[in-house]
Order: C-alpha cells, then structure tokens, then sequence
C-alpha cells in the first residue's frame, strides 16, 4: 500500500515527464484530487493557465491520472467521457 503523498510523488513524476511533449510547465490541480478506494485521481493543467485564467493557456485532452493504493502504478483516464465513467471502471 502507498500513501497519498507517495502516489503525489508519482502522478507528479509522470506530468513533468510530459512536459516536453506539450511544451508547457505543468502543474497538479492538488485542490481537485478525489480519493477512492482503489486509488487517488490527480488532475493537472499548465502553470501558466493555473497562474492566469486565461483560456488560451489552458490543455486540451489532459486527462485525468489515477495512481492505485496497492500497486502504486499509474493509469491514465480519458477525455471522451466524464471522469465518473472512468472511475465506474476502476471500481469493477
């Protein structure tokens, strides 16, 4: 079992590796975190965005991270559903 702040640790990893790709710093929304479960679900945006509100700065497709309590291994979510229709399948 892993800890919340170790599972951070992890979707925080996984979100700076990414930022080369998307050419943005990216930040964890840590204030839209859910805990489930299985798991804790990690929401993230560029830290531009984040520091301004403004749209233009915002991802497109970022979908959610879930990182499980008994693994600790990272799942990526989707964009084409609510976020609830991803958990359902996590709890299944």
């Amino acid at each position: 079992m892993i800890t919340k702040s170790q599972a951070r640790q992890i979707a925080h990893g996984h979100v700076k590796e990414m930022e080369a790709n998307v050419g943005l710093e990216l930040v964890l929304l840590d204030q839209h975190t859910m805990e489930r479960h299985f798991g804790w679900v990690f929401f993230y945006n560029s830290k531009r965005y984040v520091e301004t509100g403004e749209f233009k700065y915002t991802l497109a497709g970022n979908a959610p991270i879930v990182v499980t309590k008994a693994d600790g291994k990272l799942h990526m979510t989707g964009t084409a559903h609510p976020i609830e229709h991803y958990l359902k399948e996590f709890e299944r």
